[in-house]
């Protein structure tokens, strides 16, 4: 289901949503208000809180920086 050819799509799609995130300042809040959000709600499962917590910490960065 996941071979080479999806998982390297997957790293390009992340790589440009972080370019696109980085160089438009509210499409960085809202994709840090998102993240945080998603973060949030992923730490509500015990091996969730592995994924949520950095999801949480990125997200606090795109949202104010």
């Amino acid at each position: 289901m996941f071979d080479g050819i999806n998982q390297g799509m997957y790293l390009i799609v992340g790589v440009v949503m972080l370019i696109l995130a980085i160089a438009v300042k509210p499409l960085r809040k809202t994709l840090g208000l998102l993240t945080v959000i998603l973060g949030g709600l992923a730490c509500l499962t015990g091996i969730g809180i592995i994924i949520g917590i950095p999801m949480i910490l990125v997200g606090g960065v795109f949202l104010f920086v």
